[in-house]
């Protein structure tokens, strides 16, 4: 049960670290973020999506 708890501690600081290190490179200018999601362009384009693709608000 104790192994359980480390992992899944383990696995939350892995994703908050992935969304902190999102939103600081972005707004620092290391990392382009075209479509303003804090979300790095390499990643969406490692995952297959099309960054400069924006949603039209109507």
């Amino acid at each position: 049960m104790n192994e359980v708890a480390i992992v899944i501690i383990s696995i939350i600081i892995l994703i908050v670290g992935v969304i902190v290190y999102g939103v600081i490179s972005t707004t620092m200018g290391t990392e382009e973020d075209v479509n303003n999601n804090y979300i790095p362009d390499r990643f969406e384009r490692m995952i297959g999506k099309d960054p400069s693709k924006k949603k039209q608000k109507n």
